[in-house]
């Protein structure tokens, strides 16, 4: 529990952060729909495309995806910067510990970012006469959870592999929009799946699919952990 809540304390900030951020924009797009329209679309639309363009495709879905990636930022080699490492890995634990508390961490706060626009959207929209299903928010949310832990996943990496939290986030920022650049080259579809399109709904979002995404995470914070368990700080 102790390694669990050193972690918290080290994400807390970002975390609690990008909870106000999603709240607060989660709630401007509902309760001012009317105005925010003709900012997302020229077009009219109903309610719940409104609300899949702007929140599940759109903004409000990038804004997620930067704050899930800046989730998976720090770690030892982040504490050795601050001078903290030693401290850290004087603890009678092993670096494998460590590496789980935190993957287990950002994999959680990945979840609750991600239940919070499904669960406000239709929690809010009745104030402005509107409905929204609460199943197909919660589908959002789980495709969210899924895609985010991916991206959890190369910031987490990335902070093992690249020196330097700066450093770090400017190389996950960078592989992340090379790899969104390459998944939307004609025919990489067949080689690549675009995480974008799976946490939207439109693209492949099947058991297997998920599945495969699920175990691709796993294995890049399993990477991450081998990395860290053999570096010498």
């Amino acid at each position: 529990m102790m390694l669990l809540y050193k972690a918290w304390l080290e994400s807390r900030a970002r975390f609690l952060l990008g909870l106000l951020a999603l709240a607060g924009l989660s709630a401007v797009f509902v309760l001012f729909n009317q105005d925010v329209r003709t900012v997302v679309t020229d077009h009219d639309m109903s309610y719940v495309e409104y609300i899949w363009r702007g929140i599940f495709k759109g903004q409000l879905r990038d804004i997620y995806v930067i704050l899930t990636l800046l989730l998976g930022l720090g770690g030892l080699d982040r504490e050795r910067s601050y001078g903290t490492a030693g401290h850290t890995l004087a603890l009678p634990v092993s670096r494998w510990r460590l590496i789980a508390a935190r993957g287990l961490t950002g994999i959680v706060e990945t979840a609750v970012l991600a239940i919070l626009p499904a669960s406000l959207v239709p929690a809010l929209s009745p104030f402005v006469h509107e409905s929204y299903s609460w199943l197909l928010a919660f589908q959002f949310g789980a495709l969210w959870t899924i895609g985010g832990t991916l991206i959890f996943a190369i910031g987490f990496l990335a902070s093992v592999l690249v020196a330097g939290e700066y450093s770090a986030a400017v190389a996950a920022l960078v592989f992340l929009f090379g790899y969104s650049i390459t998944t939307d080259l004609p025919g990489m579809e067949h080689y690549l799946v675009d995480i974008h399109d799976v946490m939207n709904g439109s693209g492949p979002h099947d058991i297997s699919t998920l599945a495969a995404i699920s175990v691709t995470a796993a294995a890049m914070i399993w990477f991450g952990g081998l990395i860290t368990s053999r570096k010498d700080y």
